[in-house]
């Protein structure tokens, strides 16, 4: 076995670390308070004193303007949020957390390991990976590769059967979701389809359960319109019992919460029942996006069948998920190891890659014929993944009859990675014309619109061109990198000239990661 390297689960509400041990095994390193997770809040204490984990989300509830949480959702964005007087990105934040991970990870293994896989949600686009990758570099980390998380718990859980099956990843986790249909066997998994909603998780269960308490709290006093959640006091006393409340419910029929407001102090009974039936909207949200995501799979490869359905994430394990999908969906999930499974598989990514027997272009990797057979990869000697796009990435064009702009894809959320299709020709759009504006967009919402305002500007360059006729040609060429990298090439026949517009993959620049990593490497770190 080669270097080291860990397996991080970058979560919304908890993030977990893995390795390959001795044995050949993926395992959880416990934190210091021996939990396998950890918390994935940040309390700022002081301008240079950071607190990360169990001891930072306990302290948010009596100083939330000091700590912040949920910061997954802004990854890819420009979100920048102060503390102290200092500035800090939702990179920098998500590195402050990756850093505390891995030095934890370290003093409780013994080792010196700056090697990681990071996951990503199945759903996230080109900039929310790269500024996935970038929170890793501000924490100091070599980061040997980005994997999806419906990916990483095939690699845990899907990738031992003796014959080849078709899954499908059911993920919920504390703030994403996503559904994946792939088929696995030992050494090989192969993605097939990919479809899931960035900001909706565990956390909004708990919102809804929080809200569903308040309510039954202000009818059993008689405080009529009178909301207690104004009050600091009452909402941080409420919002640190909510989660222990809904971990209750998935064991109990009922569960009794304490609220104490003003002169009133009332002890709340919450049923399983009422709570599922305020989140009903919510599992259908996820039922909707599963069966999406199985059509399109059909739709890719007609005959599909799915042989098993995977629960994954820590959300996932409420008895509602379970009973929704054998109810109204028919299928019979399994269950997994929830929380831990995607930072298992991250590890067993991770290895691969440091040991050198791991292809992501669907590939065979060579080995020797004597080579040894990998424990981690479900008695293979190597690991092959095959990728696929999770949004659509089109060109800006526009209409020469009504100058209207719009968005032509050239590839489509699903296409199988990697990707180049043919390429495109264009045409000036008047006399004399000397530059031709090339736009590279990524798809916005669901499905895929030609609206310019439903989708996102990753880059946009200007390529010089010796003064054209209108009508003259110019042929576009995308590729796409197996991790979903894309490139346009522009090339000007009459001139003979070219240029690539690279998608700008994060609103940070190298110099701004460069100065993170400083502002974070002199921090004083502590869970």
């Amino acid at each position: 076995m080669g270097d080291s390297v860990y397996g991080i689960d970058l979560g919304t509400t908890y993030s977990g670390i893995a390795r390959i041990n001795d044995l050949g095994q993926a395992e959880i390193v416990l934190n210091y308070d021996s939990n396998p997770t950890t918390p994935s809040v940040v309390y700022f204490e002081g301008e240079s004193n950071i607190v990360v984990g169990e001891e930072a989300k306990r302290v948010q509830r009596s100083d939330p303007d000091h700590a912040c949480s949920l910061i997954k959702r802004h990854m890819g964005t420009s979100h920048p949020q102060e503390f102290h007087g200092e500035r800090y990105t939702p990179e920098s934040i998500s590195g402050l957390i990756l850093k505390e991970l891995v030095a934890t990870a370290n003093n409780e293994s013994g080792q010196e390991i700056d090697k990681a896989v990071i996951t990503v949600p199945a759903y996230f686009g080109v900039k929310e990976k790269e500024a996935t990758r970038q929170a890793g570099q501000i924490a100091g980390l070599d980061v040997v590769g980005i994997v999806t998380e419906p990916v990483a718990a095939a690699l845990s859980l899907g990738i031992r059967g003796e014959k080849p099956e078709t899954v499908l990843v059911y993920d919920l986790g504390g703030g994403t979701f996503d559904t994946t249909v792939l088929r696995a066997e030992a050494g090989r998994v192969e993605v097939v389809a990919v479809d899931g909603n960035k900001t909706l998780g565990g956390a909004d269960w708990d919102t809804a359960l929080a809200q569903l308490i308040v309510e039954k709290f202000v009818r059993a006093v008689g405080l009529g319109d009178e909301d207690p959640l104004l009050d600091e006091e009452f909402e941080a006393e409420l919002l640190g019992q909510v989660e222990e409340t809904k971990k209750s419910l998935t064991k109990r029929e009922k569960a009794t919460v304490r609220c104490r407001y003003e002169d009133h102090d009332e002890k709340v009974e919450v049923t399983r029942a009422e709570f599922e039936e305020a989140t009903r909207h919510l599992v259908g949200q996820t039922l909707e996006i599963a069966q999406r995501t199985v059509a399109t799979a059909e739709e890719k490869v007609p005959g599909l069948s799915v042989d098993r359905v995977l629960l994954v994430g820590g959300s996932a394990k409420m008895p509602m998920v379970e009973t929704a999908l054998r109810d109204q969906l028919g299928w019979d999930p399994a269950r997994s190891d929830f929380d831990l499974a995607v930072a298992k598989g991250a590890a067993v990514y991770g290895q691969a890659a440091v040991d050198e027997v791991l292809s992501t272009d669907g590939s065979e990797v060579e080995v020797a014929a004597n080579a040894e057979k990998k424990y981690f990869l479900g008695g293979s000697q190597s690991l092959s993944i095959t990728n696929v796009l999770s949004r659509g990435l089109g060109v800006r064009f526009q209409r020469e009859e009504t100058g209207e702009q719009y968005i032509s894809f050239l590839v489509h959320a699903n296409d199988t990675l990697p990707a180049s299709p043919e390429p495109l020709t264009a045409l000036t759009l008047a006399d004399q014309q000397k530059v031709v504006a090339i736009a590279l967009y990524e798809q916005g919402g669901e499905l895929e619109s030609e609206s310019v305002e439903d989708n996102k500007l990753l880059e946009e360059k200007e390529l010089p061109i010796p003064p054209m006729p209108k009508g003259a040609p110019v042929e576009l060429t995308l590729t796409v990198t197996d991790e979903g990298l894309a490139r346009v090439n522009a090339y000007d026949p009459a001139g003979d000239r070219s240029m690539d517009v690279e998608a700008q993959v994060s609103v940070l620049s190298e110099e701004e990661v460069e100065q993170a990593a400083e502002q974070v490497s002199g921090l004083s770190l502590r869970s």
